[in-house]
């Protein structure tokens, strides 16, 4: 047994170092020229957002980039609310705008949010597409830095997005796990081992997007911006990014309840299988240190229990500590203990998701 925590405990930590190696990397990518001024769409696929959709827009209309390069096309998936009239309502006047409804356009192989994007996609003129969702805010410098991130070979942009942690604890706790697990994700595109992404922040240039084919051409994901990553990865010709950067950092909402972050939860778990190899020594490991974490005290000495509990947590600060920086979080790190039975439980529990059924509910839509 204490071989076996030894091991676990050894490579957990080994893993987060070379992590660290590939956060450096991350935090460090040199800019493009501020000259370059490619025409860009920014898309937004929006279902049932009437709560959000005002804000969000209001947040692209203070963007920074030239009017006369930008084009932000909002595309109304279906709403059975107000959201497409608040689109119209809130656009009016603004000629970058553009405001499509998906029932003027259907694929014959997509649904859902990429039938949307897709849609959104025919009618852009520009040479990038940066997406985000309906449900987020972006700071005015979001499109131009966040083109100052690509070069000619440069394929797709992944970006941070903070979760709006207001006085509520459950929002505190969401934007810890938030933090750490888009580090992991920098990270390993560091060391060009991409493991996920996050569509609410995503940009892709329209020569990659085209290259694969575009989302014709990927399986259904319930995680369609982890599939066009790595469909993009796959190619083998372009490079992707993830910059620690917080001209480019994207805020959105955090899940209301425990019924909604179980939902999402189980949508990346499934979205996130058939992951690289790192990423299954990751998970495994995660695993194992989440069983010692919550259950060691039982089984384990004093002094060995004390041992693992530390390397993890000093293991998953020295991921999270430079981004908690360097994105200018505040007031959250004093929560980090809780943080760690909060993501403990949860840990446990993802695998068992698979006894509930096959059932993915996303937007009030199953799939």
């Amino acid at each position: 047994m204490v071989i076996t925590v030894f091991i676990i405990v050894t490579v957990y930590f080994a893993l987060h170092i070379l992590f660290y190696t590939g956060l450096r990397k991350s935090g460090s990518i040199k800019k493009s020229d501020p000259d370059f001024l490619p025409v860009v769409t920014v898309l937004v696929a929006a279902r049932n957002e009437e709560h959000n959709i005002v804000k969000c827009i209001s947040s692209l209309k203070k963007s920074d980039y030239p009017k006369d390069k930008l084009q932000i096309i909002l595309i109304n998936d279906n709403s059975t609310d107000n959201t497409e009239e608040l689109t119209f309502s809130e656009t009016k006047g603004s000629s970058e705008f553009l405001v499509l409804n998906t029932k003027n356009y259907k694929s014959s192989v997509l649904k859902g949010k990429v039938n949307a994007l897709s849609y959104g996609i025919s009618e852009s003129k520009g040479s990038l597409y940066l997406m985000t969702d309906a449900d987020c805010e972006v700071p005015s410098s979001w499109v131009m830095e966040t083109v100052r991130n690509f070069d000619s070979d440069t394929g797709l942009i992944c970006g941070f997005t903070k979760i709006d942690y207001d006085n509520s604890l459950f929002a505190k706790l969401q934007s810890l796990d938030w933090i750490y697990l888009q580090s992991l994700a920098s990270a390993s595109s560091g060391i060009n081992s991409e493991l996920s992404c996050i569509g609410n922040n995503l940009t892709v240039s329209a020569d990659a997007y085209k290259e694969i084919g575009g989302y014709e051409k990927l399986k259904f994901s319930v995680t369609e911006d982890l599939a066009l990553m790595r469909r993009i990865k796959a190619e083998k010709r372009y490079k992707i990014k993830y910059p620690i950067d917080e001209k480019c950092l994207v805020k959105t909402n955090p899940c209301a309840d425990l019924k909604e972050l179980y939902r999402q939860k189980k949508r990346w778990f499934r979205g996130g299988l058939g992951i690289n190899l790192l990423g299954y020594i990751l998970g495994i490991e995660l695993y194992a240190m989440n069983v010692i974490l919550l259950s060691g005290f039982l089984y384990l000495g004093l002094y060995l229990y004390l041992f693992a509990a530390s390397v993890k947590i000093i293991s998953e600060l020295i991921l999270m500590i430079p981004v908690y920086r360097k994105l200018n979080y505040k007031g959250l790190i004093k929560y980090f203990p809780l943080f760690q039975l909060y993501f403990a439980v949860y840990g446990l529990i993802l695998p068992f998701t698979f006894l509930t059924g096959s059932n993915i509910v996303w937007k009030e839509r199953k799939h």
